[in-house]
């Protein structure tokens, strides 16, 4: 038996084969489109309803109302109430999931395949007919402004709030957070979370996703007995123009006197989902922040030892949604922190990708890409996202063979192409008599003292 030599780490193997699993599709008269997947692996079906009703479809002084209303499908429909609904749900063994996000709001079951029936009738009572009643409705709201005040005593969260209103501003309904703000969400009410499910929640604006071990034509079959009589009223296609985001690179300081650690985000407008050059951003984004041996990461954690991870990504969206990069540091190295994350993006703007990086990030993608869908619900996430953003059936399918064929060059326009150091806005969460004078310094721009609360938010 040979020695094993513990100096250098292994060698990747090889990428194991995967192919992604056919995708059938059906249109139902009244326009609900259905997506079926079968897989025999697991006794198991998971079955999503996605509705264009998430944060987008909300207007911006109402910001919260997505979210409260996919919380509240829940609460009653029918001539049931909340509490029968959790006991049947319960007694047939399913977690039922509700939200929503900035493109859709989903509802979502996975079941034993023996016990599906009984299960989707019931799913399809919550998407179809919700009772929104008034008591739930209030308790639910001052539940989501208790969460609000909890959220911004939170400096990771508080930061992710402050950089987004930097970004797109205020008056943009990407600039606030997903499930609102105090001034928002308190004035919402029953009477336009009803107005909203009845306009964001038709067949014109739905799709049943289905995956599992379930015969297709069974799928087809489910979807028109649940959702082939339904009728409502047509849904509004209105969303907020990311194009107005705000102009000009903000510097936003957050003061927490005394705070022993700096949360820090760095950002600026990003790219759509449906970008032409989406695998080539996804390759560049993962050498830049988007793994463990980012340069990012190598640079902060691993040579300066000024923080335990950073990370960057783009937030893709039907409309263009932000770049950010996200970390949390000792308040002593906060500028510090800046200056090389800085410095990162505009090396990786002018000086180019290594084969070696390329190499590492496409191979990690690619590796990690299956796990995603070894359960029934990761595969139905992944159809959702084929419906929402109209993707071909075959996007997955060749996911892998296209990150493994982003060039160094490709990847190295797509940085000059989509990062812009000039245009990156900052925001710090931290102690401000210890970091605004040191960041001012930094000549990025007049340092702002922002306080999230006040009635602008």
């Amino acid at each position: 038996m040979g020695l094993v030599d513990r100096s250098r780490p292994p060698v990747p193997g090889e990428i194991g084969p995967f192919d992604f699993p056919e995708v059938h599709r059906h249109a139902l008269a009244n326009g609900v489109r259905v997506l079926a997947v079968e897989t025999t692996a697991l006794p198991l079906v998971t079955v999503r309803t996605v509705t264009r009703a998430g944060g987008a479809a909300e207007h911006t002084a109402r910001a919260g109302v997505a979210a409260l209303t996919a919380e509240l499908l829940e609460s009653g429909a029918g001539q049931l109430s909340a509490v029968e609904i959790a006991d049947t749900f319960e007694s047939l063994g399913v977690d039922p999931e509700t939200g929503a996000g900035w493109d859709a709001a989903h509802t979502g079951i996975t079941a034993l395949a023996r016990r599906l029936d009984d299960a989707w009738h019931l799913l399809a009572e919550l998407v179809r007919n919700p009772s929104f009643p008034a008591n739930e409705v209030e308790r639910l709201r001052e539940e989501r402004l208790s969460e609000i005040v909890q959220r911004r005593a939170q400096p990771g969260a508080l930061a992710d709030e402050v950089i987004a209103s930097a970004i797109f501003g205020t008056q943009n309904r990407f600039g606030l957070p997903l499930g609102g703000v105090p001034n928002t969400v308190d004035k919402i009410d029953r009477e336009e979370i009803v107005d909203f499910h009845a306009s964001r929640y038709a067949p014109d604006t739905a799709a049943v996703i289905v995956a599992g071990n379930l015969p297709v034509a069974d799928a087809f079959g489910g979807a028109q007995r649940r959702y082939g009589d339904w009728v409502a009223p047509r849904g509004s296609a209105s969303v907020p123009d990311s194009s107005s985001a705000a102009s000009g690179r903000r510097v936003l300081l957050v003061d927490r006197p005394g705070a022993v650690q700096s949360e820090i985000r760095i950002g600026h407008l990003g790219v759509e989902r449906l970008v032409d050059d989406y695998f080539p951003v996804v390759v560049m984004n993962t050498i830049l922040g988007g793994s463990f041996s980012s340069r990012l990461n190598l640079n902060l954690r691993e040579v300066h030892g000024y923080t335990y991870g950073v990370s960057s990504g783009f937030g893709m969206r039907r409309q263009a949604g932000p770049f950010l990069i996200a970390t949390a540091t000792q308040t002593e190295v906060t500028v510090a922190a800046i200056t090389e994350i800085m410095k990162e993006v505009e090396h990786l703007r002018e000086g180019g990708v290594s084969p070696h990086e390329l190499q590492s990030a496409s191979g990690y993608l690619a590796g990690v890409f299956p796990l995603r869908l070894q359960t029934t619900a990761g595969v139905a996430a992944h159809l959702a996202e084929l419906e929402i953003y109209g993707l071909p059936d075959d996007h997955f399918d060749r996911y892998r063979e296209r990150v493994l064929a982003v060039s160094a060059e490709e990847a190295h326009q797509a940085a000059r192409r989509r990062l812009d150091p000039a245009r990156l806005n900052v925001a710090v969460v931290g102690d401000a008599e210890r970091i605004r004078g040191p960041l001012e310094a930094l000549g990025l721009g007049a340092v702002e003292i922002t306080d999230p609360s006040s009635e602008s938010w």
